[in-house]
């Protein structure tokens, strides 16, 4: 399972002042799908209307949300996974968890199941489920699907929190190259079962389906009752030419305004779920490495 204390440490760097100052520059951000549809399209037009600076975002995925601003085209990432330790592709880049968001267990709106166990999640994914008659659906085959990459946000993150191995090999009938195309295709499927993030699946003309009884709400996650959640960060590279003006947006994102922005779109800031990282900081021994540097 992944280690908490070094995000724990992260926190701690959040109240160090980020100071202003008076040449801005637009920026170039890159997101995942589920960060960018969480929070980030709605911060980056509350930032522009109270400074007028216009941020240019691009949808990319987890993996070019860290990797873009390790090579200079992007000044900001928004992603939904840890770096790869030891992938030089992604040294040098620091992550700053900003809020927290759950992995939602989706199928179609007229799927008559409404809740399942993480045993129950875990056997659909390694084939040992394969019929929805076995959760108090019908006689139908469940369709599993998933996305191709495994170092995506999702595909990591799914397999960390649900087996705690990013390499797992999944049963699946269908895999995506996006996360938006495994959703659209769900829509129009009966049979099929997917995980997404939860702002997400909130856009889309789904159905959530509880994990042992509990749905994915702000609520639910903030007090850890909902045990498939994980860490939203903002990437960036200390040493980038704009990191002033890098400051200036992530200062805005830890703001009131900005945690409020989070809030309406059903993440919880990272500022109001110490209590839950502290938690997980004393479940978990291992070590993982440093998250992020001093801003």
């Amino acid at each position: 399972m992944f280690e908490f204390k070094g995000i724990l440490f992260a926190f701690a760097l959040l109240s160090i002042s980020i100071n202003s100052f008076a040449d801005t520059v637009e920026l170039k951000l890159v997101s995942c799908h589920v960060s960018k549809d969480a929070y980030i399209t709605d911060l980056v037009d509350a930032y522009r209307e109270k400074t007028g600076i216009h941020i240019d975002v691009n949808t990319g995925n987890s993996t070019s949300a860290i990797r873009d601003v390790q090579i200079g085209v992007a000044d900001i990432g928004g992603t939904s996974r840890y770096l790869i330790p030891n992938e030089k592709l992604e040294t040098g880049v620091k992550l700053l968890p900003v809020a927290l968001d759950a992995l939602a267990i989706i199928v179609h709106k007229d799927n008559p199941v409404d809740s399942i166990s993480p045993d129950q999640a875990k056997a659909i994914y390694t084939g040992r489920i394969r019929y929805w008659s076995e959760l108090g659906g019908g006689d139908l085959k469940i369709e599993v699907y998933a996305l191709k990459n495994k170092i995506s946000g999702n595909g990591r993150m799914l397999r960390e929190l649900l087996f705690s191995n990013t390499d797992k090999n999944f049963h699946t009938h269908r895999v995506f190259d996006s996360i938006e195309e495994l959703e659209q295709a769900l829509t129009q499927n009966a049979n099929a079962i997917a995980i997404t993030g939860v702002s997400s699946a909130y856009m889309e003309d789904v159905k959530i389906v509880a994990l042992n009884g509990v749905k994915p709400s702000v609520q639910n996650i903030k007090t850890g009752d909902y045990s498939l959640y994980r860490p939203l960060f903002l990437t960036y590279d200390p040493h980038s030419p704009n990191i002033e003006s890098v400051k200036d947006f992530i200062r805005f994102v830890l703001s009131k305004t900005g945690q409020d922005v989070m809030l309406s779109n059903g993440v919880v800031p990272y500022r109001e779920a110490m209590s839950l990282v502290k938690k997980k900081t004393r479940e978990n021994d291992t070590s993982y490495p440093q998250l992020v540097g001093k801003i």
